[in-house]
């Protein structure tokens, strides 16, 4: 497995685990955006419904 740190220039531990970081920030977000869509996806009718908001606007 090639050095993330020396293919970047970088040295020691810290930019690898700099990377590491970025990648695990990256992943929460996709998540949350995915998890975020169902939900919105799962309740928008119901909270239309009861504002009293048409659905075929």
């Amino acid at each position: 497995m090639a050095d993330i740190g020396a293919l970047l220039g970088a040295s020691g531990a810290g930019a690898t685990e700099a990377v590491s970081l970025v990648g695990v920030v990256l992943v929460e977000a996709i998540i949350l955006y995915v998890g975020y869509g169902a939900l919105t996806n799962a309740l928008e009718p119901t909270v239309r419904r009861l504002l009293g908001v048409e659905l075929g606007e």
